[in-house]
């Protein structure tokens, strides 16, 4: 998931400089909820062109959207805009 940056940090684990604004993006939820509630990030939304094809196969599950798990993702993506949320949400 990618997140922005509200106040400069050096990540620990990594050693690389992030500066308010910056996006920074990690899969390690204990990590980001450390720096959610020290005020270093805020949880962005992706749109949905920035998700993978694995996320968008998880959202066509989740919207119901039948032969969802032999389409690739292009026809994933154009099924998921007509059924699901749009990328105004975010």
């Amino acid at each position: 998931m990618k997140y922005r940056v509200l106040k400069a940090f050096i990540d620990k684990k990594t050693f690389i400089g992030y500066n308010e604004g910056n996006t920074y993006e990690s899969t390690d939820s204990e990590r980001v909820a450390f720096l959610i509630e020290k005020g270093f990030l805020v949880g962005e939304k992706p749109s949905v062109e920035e998700l993978d094809y694995i996320e968008l196969k998880q959202m066509a599950k989740d919207l119901g959207i039948e032969g969802y798990n032999k389409m690739k993702k292009e026809a994933l993506l154009e099924a998921v805009q007509r059924h699901g949320p749009t990328t105004s949400e975010n």
